[in-house]
């Protein structure tokens, strides 16, 4: 089943994304997202893992915005940034913080609780992305594998929700 779409409902609109976990050893993996058109205001950007657990090794898990003529624009740190070794069906991913911070990364083996509170408003704040003039711009996933998963070793299912703000601002799946 192809998941790849995008759909709008009300004000925001929501894109959506079934990314297979693959990769060679020790290289890192650029896993491109959402293409992002024009300037775009985000809400979110969360995934979970959707089938078979994923593989051993994946490490150094963070998001960036990447225009094809230039350098890459940091989402979530890089520095300590998580590992989703093994995380189980159901294990959640989300950018939740200001660009400083890591992706978040909750396991399924345990119970997972989460609401909005004051504290979760601050830190869960729309920001801005914006396409790079003459490139194309994405959001990536970028990981490290430990192992050769050159064969499908379990996918995320990623969503970003967003409202347009240029006439032309628009989010799609890469």
């Amino acid at each position: 089943m192809k998941l790849d779409h995008a759909i709008s409902s009300g004000h925001t609109r929501l894109a959506e994304k079934l990314l297979s976990i693959n990769s060679n050893a020790g290289s890192p993996e650029y896993a491109s997202l959402f293409t992002i058109t024009g300037l775009v205001l985000i809400y979110h950007i969360d995934g979970h893992v959707e089938t078979v657990a994923l593989a051993a090794a994946v490490t150094a898990v963070y998001l960036d915005l990447f225009p094809t003529a230039g350098a890459a624009v940091v989402l979530t740190k890089i520095s300590g940034a998580p590992a989703i070794s093994d995380f189980e069906v159901g294990s959640y991913l989300a950018k939740e913080r200001e660009a400083a911070q890591t992706l978040t990364a909750a396991r399924a083996n345990v119970a997972v609780f989460e609401e909005q509170d004051n504290a979760l408003q601050e830190t869960r704040k729309p920001f801005i992305l914006g396409k790079k003039s003459g490139a194309v711009t994405t959001v990536r996933m970028v990981y490290t594998a430990g192992g050769d998963y050159t064969s499908e070793n379990g996918k995320v299912h990623w969503q970003i929700e967003w409202v347009p703000i240029s006439d032309d601002g628009f989010v799609e799946p890469a």
